[in-house]
């Protein structure tokens, strides 16, 4: 009687840890259940291209991105309040509902510059690099928007490409009229791909091409990199 009572005893004791097991299980994979995630594309609003970097803040989180791509795991669904920042954009804010899973959610940013000053920025690109490679091309938009981001020089575009110093405009074609030519298609992709974060030049904000040019204070600048035709420099 008392074996009986005993195996009794040890068969509950049994079966009340397998579902207590079986519960804790349940509720793990419940808990899994809920961790989601996002990931997705950052793009520039004017031309579709990725972004080469930025920064999202997700609630209190903030990750970086790069190449135009984020990813941000271990989240619980819910509502969030996301802002994202990147190369010459204005910054993206809203509320972002995440549900259970991977959520593929892309964003695409606006240009903190007009069109016209895009416009503007393809003419310069074309007047002063046309005959450059698409490196080429894309390394001199970049020295302009390198100047809008220094406190050296002006902050937009206009006013960079326009300024005169003791008397002397900073690009010959605002001089020779050359600044007014129409862009091409090449023209504007090289000034697409500068303003989606692009700089083959390493932060310059000027350049020279050293087989039309005497000038010994451009040839005693040190040199960023050389692209084609043109060498760069940081002043």
């Amino acid at each position: 009687m008392k074996a009986k009572l005993a195996r009794l005893i040890g068969l509950t004791i049994l079966l009340v840890l397998c579902l207590f097991n079986i519960a804790s299980g349940h509720n793990h994979l419940e808990l899994k259940k809920q961790q989601t995630s996002i990931k997705g594309n950052i793009l520039a609003s004017e031309s579709g291209l990725p972004l080469t970097n930025g920064t999202i803040y997700l609630d209190q989180q903030q990750v970086s991105f790069s190449d135009g791509y984020y990813e941000i795991n271990n989240l619980k669904p819910g509502l969030y309040l996301i802002k994202i920042e990147g190369p010459f954009r204005r910054p993206y804010e809203n509320t972002l509902l995440i549900e259970p899973g991977t959520n593929r959610i892309d964003f695409s940013l606006d240009s903190r510059f007009s069109t016209e000053e895009i416009h503007l920025l393809a003419r310069i690109t074309r007047a002063e690099a046309e005959g450059e490679s698409k490196l080429g091309q894309t390394a001199v938009a970049a020295t302009i928007l390198n100047r809008v981001l220094s406190n050296k020089y002006p902050n937009s575009i206009q006013e960079v490409v326009y300024q005169t110093i003791n008397g002397r405009y900073q690009y010959s074609p605002v001089y020779d009229g050359r600044i007014n030519v129409k862009p091409r298609f090449e023209d504007y992709q090289a000034a697409y791909l500068a303003l989606a974060g692009h700089d083959p030049t390493y932060g310059a904000t000027g350049f020279f091409n050293p087989a039309k040019t005497r000038d010994a204070w451009v040839h005693s600048q040190k040199v960023t990199t050389q692209i084609g035709g043109h060498r760069f420099f940081i002043y």
